[in-house]
């Protein structure tokens, strides 16, 4: 859901920025104007952040980032935010537009079981992947980038991580081979860009609803 909307000049530094924002961000208006969003950003997100700032083409295509911010009391505060530069002959600036993010564990334990259904049947299709693989042989299947999407869900809905070494680990992959399956998987927008300090592999919103759509239509088929 979008929140609302922010200016930053060419540099980051922000210029105007919507009150819905600001209140997500525990800060007032006047709080942010004149700050980096750099230092409201999680540490561990700069360096993403900056290079994800650093390829956006003046009056180009956007960049789509979940980020974690700082908030002013301290919490940790995960957005979207849809982020263009636009170039006015000068230092340019740059236009965001931030949405909140639901993860799938906060969607679980919403008390609306469509996640849940969906989780379990997640669950129970790698169940069946695993068995088969230990009957038949995993040398007979390629499955591998579904399989993937399914695991990352999993981990997701449960709040785990899924790291590029349990991935590779439970598909019995060498990580160099997983790590092509995964630049597949980007180039379709189904996974974020690889999260070097945590090893992780996140869905991204694409890849959630294109996930939930297949295990969706798979269980009604089941049940017909």
């Amino acid at each position: 859901m979008i929140i609302g909307h922010s200016v930053s000049d060419g540099d980051g530094v922000i210029l105007a920025i919507d009150e819905p924002v600001a209140v997500m961000l525990q800060r007032t208006q006047t709080q942010l104007r004149g700050l980096s969003y750099l230092s409201i950003t999680h540490p561990e997100d700069v360096a993403r952040n900056l290079s994800h700032i650093a390829a956006l083409k003046p009056n180009g295509n956007s960049a789509r980032i979940k980020k974690r911010y700082i908030g002013g009391e301290g919490d940790i505060i995960t957005l979207e935010v849809q982020v263009s530069r636009l170039d006015n002959g000068k230092s340019g600036h740059l236009m965001g537009t931030l949405s909140s993010v639901q993860t799938l564990a906060d969607r679980m334990s919403s008390g609306d079981d469509m996640p849940y259904r969906l989780w379990r049947r997640a669950k129970d299709l790698l169940g069946i992947i695993r068995a088969r693989d230990a009957v038949l042989g995993a040398d007979l299947f390629a499955d591998h980038a579904w399989t993937t999407l399914l695991i990352v869900y999993v981990a997701e809905a449960e709040s785990r991580i899924a790291s590029v070494d349990m991935v590779a680990d439970t598909l019995r992959l060498s990580r160099s081979t997983l790590n092509r399956w995964v630049r597949v998987l980007q180039a379709k927008s189904l996974l974020e860009p690889l999260d070097a300090d945590l090893d992780a592999l996140q869905l991204t919103q694409t890849g959630i609803a294109s996930v939930e759509r297949l295990l969706a239509n798979q269980a009604a088929m089941k049940v017909s």
